[in-house]
């Protein structure tokens, strides 16, 4: 749970010093951004293993399933803030990051930054009375999440390989998947809302993610019935509904051959 300003800090120590990260696939409606300090850590975002290594942050967004499964040797800290402390240009400089790497690395002086930070704010963010010191608090975490996107921005990580417009249309198209998935699954509707063609808006997501636009829709579409099916307790019938699939049996079979698992057996696997 977050603070009553909407930020909270936690510190990632060995379990022997501390506490760890939650070791259970969940869902947060906030951002998470983690500094290792030290050793290394493991964790699955979205159903898709990631490391993390000493010297680098790394981001959960708002609406991701994760969780971390082996941080035995880990120090460092995660930042949990409300969306309301992310601005627009961070927000457009960490879904960029999204597309490309679950973390990266960060130089010295950042780090140094960050942790100074982290110290602060840490010793506020449980005794904070009065709204200027709220105005205090959320302006170390808004600075701190500041200085990781500098960070983020700074790596570019992928940009020698893609041209900055042709990010911006994935981006874009990704925005409009996730207000219009459920009532449309062509890439020819969300071309058109690009204002390009469909064989261009292929090429880019093809350039960009390695898979055709139909492709991304599909695997956009599974990642949310992965969620549903981990997150909640809707049945499989109810979520195929939700994603505009009224047809269950072919939700099923379309679900079954993307992830090798019928909807019920990942629930089931990834429940355990």
């Amino acid at each position: 749970m977050l603070s009553d300003f909407g930020v909270r800090l936690r510190r990632i120590a060995p379990p022997q010093t501390g506490s760890g990260p939650v070791a259970y696939a969940h869902q947060d409606d906030y951002y998470i951004v983690g500094l290792v300090e030290k050793g290394t850590g493991r964790g699955i975002i979205d159903f898709k293993e990631c490391s993390f290594a000493q010297g680098e942050v790394f981001l959960i967004q708002p609406g991701q399933v994760h969780r971390f499964i082996g941080s035995e040797d880990a120090e460092g800290w995660m930042l949990f803030a409300d969306s309301s402390f992310v601005g627009s240009e961070e927000k457009n400089i960490f879904d960029n990051f999204l597309l490309f790497a679950p973390a990266v690395k960060i130089d010295e002086r950042r780090m140094g930054e960050l942790k100074q930070l982290a110290g602060i704010l840490a010793g506020r963010v449980d005794c904070i009375t009065g709204e200027q010191a709220k105005a205090t608090a959320r302006r170390l975490a808004e600075t701190f999440i500041g200085i990781v996107a500098e960070a983020v921005q700074e790596a570019g990580l992928n940009r020698a390989r893609h041209s900055r417009r042709h990010v911006e249309i994935v981006l874009s198209f990704r925005s409009l998947l996730a207000g219009h998935l459920a009532a449309n699954r062509y890439p020819s509707y969300y071309a058109s809302m690009l204002n390009i063609s469909p064989v261009y808006l292929n090429e880019v997501v093809k350039e960009v993610t390695g898979m055709s636009a139909s492709s991304y829709i599909r695997n956009e579409m599974v990642l949310q019935a992965k969620r549903m099916l981990v997150y909640t307790g809707l049945s499989v019938k109810e979520i195929s509904n939700r994603l505009g699939i009224e047809d269950c049996a072919y939700f099923s079979r379309l679900f079954t051959w993307t992830t090798g698992l019928p909807p019920s057996l990942f629930r089931q696997k990834n429940l355990e």
